[in-house]
């Protein structure tokens, strides 16, 4: 029987020890994301051969997702072991296929697959978004110098000592948002607000990095992220006061970039949910990368191929 733990700040460093063999970029399997979506999500680890195998579940002991596992075991003989877990307990098991090539080799007649264009990850050179060079970011520079001479601003760390005033500020956020638009997704940004709590209360053990821009004293952006893997960064919130401060996107963009410790070759900005808006957003910033997000189910009565 496999044994699987909830995910908690304490794990970081068996998790730490696992980077050297992760080179999926995906932003679910962030540590910091793992943990702070527990109450959603019940994110869960175990260690099977020497490799690490992540799970979320979609509904509490019914419809469980696992990622593909890391490390230097057997994957093909994990995986397997996992299907016969799920049939053993009644799970209906899904996989976010993040091995394609290991995937479409020794699984894909037992698993139903499908694209989910909505959850497909931005992935940027780091590189690209704190310079903003070339001529296809050229709107961006323009949207960043404007930002500079209108406003007096300071960039600042966000840390454990002063994260708070991100709370706060998304708070507003929300308030704003539920006045202005006559759909919000206030479940949504509700999440989000927890897992900002989450985040201040376990800032350091996360491994977090957080920034903000403020004029005149007043936080009018911030972001906060953490790495995915050794060389992949991961933004997984960010807020702006975009109605009175133009170009403040581009600019908490910039600065954050340009303010990232050099290990880090790769942004993942994430997913856009497919709202329309955010995609054409995302896509302005001329990604290197789109992440495709194929979530596998696994036929009931499969049998090995």
């Amino acid at each position: 029987m496999l044994n699987f733990k909830r995910i908690t700040p304490e794990d970081k460093e068996i998790f730490d020890s696992f980077y050297k063999y992760k080179d999926v970029k995906n932003c679910e399997t962030a540590f910091a994301n793992l943990c702070a979506y527990g109450f959603a999500l019940n994110g869960e680890y175990a260690i099977i051969d020497n490799t690490l195998v992540t799970r979320v579940h979609f509904e509490l002991n019914k419809v469980i997702c696992y990622h593909c596992p890391i490390g230097a075991g057997d994957k093909v003989a994990i995986i397997k072991e996992l299907i016969n877990d799920a049939k053993e307990k009644g799970f209906t098991m899904k996989m976010m296929i993040d091995c394609h090539d290991l995937f479409r080799e020794n699984f894909c007649s037992q698993f139903t697959c499908e694209k989910k264009r909505e959850y497909f990850d931005y992935v940027y050179l780091r590189e690209s978004l704190a310079t903003l060079s070339g001529k296809k970011l050229q709107a961006k520079r323009n949207h960043v110098n404007k930002f500079m001479k209108t406003y007096n601003y300071k960039y600042s760390e966000i840390d454990s000592s002063n994260i708070r005033i991100c709370i706060d500020f998304s708070k507003r956020w929300l308030n704003y948002k539920i006045k202005t638009n006559s759909e919000p997704d206030i479940e949504g940004y509700e999440s989000e607000i927890k897992v900002l709590e989450y985040f201040a209360e376990n800032f350091d053990s996360l491994g977090l990095i957080g920034a903000g821009l403020f004029v005149e004293d007043d936080l009018v952006a911030f972001t906060i992220g953490s790495k995915v893997n050794n060389e992949t960064f991961c933004t997984h919130i960010e807020k702006a006061n975009s109605e009175d401060y133009e170009g403040v996107y581009a600019m908490i963009n910039k600065e954050f970039a340009m303010h990232l410790p050099a290990e880090f070759i790769y942004i993942n900005r994430e997913e856009d949910l497919g709202l329309e808006g955010l995609r054409k957003a995302k896509l302005s910033y001329n990604p290197i990368e789109l992440i495709t997000k194929t979530v596998a189910t696994l036929i009931q009565d499969a049998t090995e191929s």
